[in-house]
């Protein structure tokens, strides 16, 4: 039980990292303020209907070469 929770827990720390950069992304490149950046992924992933890590994921692709 307690394994699997800690396991829970990583997988939640890397997402949440993985969208903190791609919201540093969109600071940088697009002259976003954080909280333009942080509703820009999660309305992205509600129109979308993705994960916010997948909107993460696309824009890490799209930004970094």
């Amino acid at each position: 039980g307690l394994q699997s929770e800690n396991e829970r827990l990583k997988v939640k720390i890397s997402e949440i990292r993985l969208i903190d950069r791609a919201k540093c992304i969109l600071i940088q490149y697009l002259n976003m303020s954080e909280p333009q950046a942080h509703r820009y992924i999660e309305k992205q992933a509600m129109d979308l209907r993705v994960t916010k890590k997948e909107i993460a994921e696309s824009i890490l692709k799209t930004y970094e070469l």
